[in-house]
């Protein structure tokens, strides 16, 4: 993944933001932030994963063996040759990623977001030129609508989770978006020079969280994996506590890309016997975190602070301390997995940007 996101226009490891003054409040040798708020340049992390599946899915259409990496020009005649839609449902970061690969390759691309989205979300999908459809539901009922338009359409479904009843073609396309994000871990132990004590990763559906477990299970296997999630979309939480796939209803957050009802099919059995802890946190945690980041020259949106948000509030329970082996030498890493994606929002918290 690493060889093919360096040949991608744009790339360059993102930076890792050490915080000293919360390390020394929080009692631990260093807390780090791995600064996602811009990636191949767009505002997230999401890039990785879904260049990188559709990579895969361009290879397995080709014929060519695992392994062989395709050069940008090949994956633009492919698109070219079969008028190629990309198509998935996302509550922003996500769409605006498969709409900026479908700008990369120029083909097209079919977006479609919860009516709710921030407008300047919905804005900048459509900068790249995609087409956006809004559909009047839940972050799945979004998914489902996306899915069946691509299936009616023919489209090239491209999502980034799976449902219970996702076919075969659908799950190796979210197992291979999950591994597009490795990219992001392997990054951050060779910039750190060492792996992590503890990951506080946020969940969503658990895309990011399952690729932290097979990048550190590679590379850091004795560190620890923290989830962090809204309270009102605990889905990641509740799976865990339960021992098997629990939803949650469709609650209202800021945390916009967290709002998730159902974990990923995909995601589940490499989080399952994984995750260390499963932590929520509210509104107000994350728009602390936000100012805290802010301070430190690091712009970070709602669900982009969510990690810094849970690892302050899980360091500072000494029952999960213990849990964990956090002690004065622990190295915590959190990242920060968005830029300011609703600026109107950003502004009311962060004044003074």
């Amino acid at each position: 993944m690493l060889a093919f996101h360096r040949s991608l226009p744009q790339y360059g490891p993102t930076p890792v933001v050490s915080l000293p003054d919360l390390a020394a409040e929080l009692s631990v040798a260093a807390v780090v932030v791995k600064n996602e708020e811009l990636r191949l340049g767009v505002p997230s992390f999401k890039l990785l994963g879904s260049s990188w599946a559709v990579h895969e899915l361009m290879r397995r259409r080709m014929a060519r063996p695992a392994g062989e990496l395709l050069a940008l020009a090949d994956m633009r005649a492919l698109a070219r040759a079969s008028r190629a839609t990309l198509c998935t449902a996302s509550d922003g970061n996500y769409g605006r990623s498969i709409a900026a690969l479908a700008q990369m390759l120029e083909c097209d691309s079919a977006i479609f977001l919860p009516a709710d989205t921030a407008l300047q979300r919905i804005e900048d999908v459509r900068t790249h030129g995609a087409r956006v459809e809004l559909v009047d539901g839940s972050y799945e009922q979004t998914v489902t609508r996306a899915r069946t338009e691509a299936a009616s359409q023919s489209y090239w479904y491209c999502p980034d989770t799976a449902l219970p009843d996702a076919d075969t073609s659908e799950l190796a396309f979210v197992r291979d978006v999950t591994d597009g994000y490795t990219t992001l871990f392997v990054e951050l132990i060779g910039q750190l020079g060492r792996a992590p004590d503890v990951v506080f990763i946020q969940a969503g559906v658990g895309g990011l969280a399952a690729a932290g477990v097979i990048a550190l299970d590679a590379l850091a296997p004795n560190a620890c994996i923290v989830t962090v999630e809204p309270e009102a979309s605990n889905c990641v939480q509740m799976s865990i506590a339960a021992g098997e796939p629990r939803s949650v209803p469709d609650l209202p957050t800021m945390m916009a890309g967290l709002r998730c009802q159902s974990v990923s099919a995909a995601a589940w059995p490499v989080l399952r016997s994984r995750v260390a802890a499963a932590v929520t946190i509210s509104d107000a945690d994350a728009a602390d975190a936000m100012r805290t980041l802010a301070a430190h020259g690091v712009v970070a949106g709602e669900a982009g602070a969510a990690g810094l948000a849970g690892a302050r509030i899980a360091l500072r329970q000494s029952d999960v301390r213990a849990r964990l082996g956090i002690d004065s030498s622990s190295v915590i890493a959190t990242l920060n997995t968005e830029g300011a994606t609703d600026r109107v929002n950003y502004r009311s918290i962060v004044p003074q940007l």
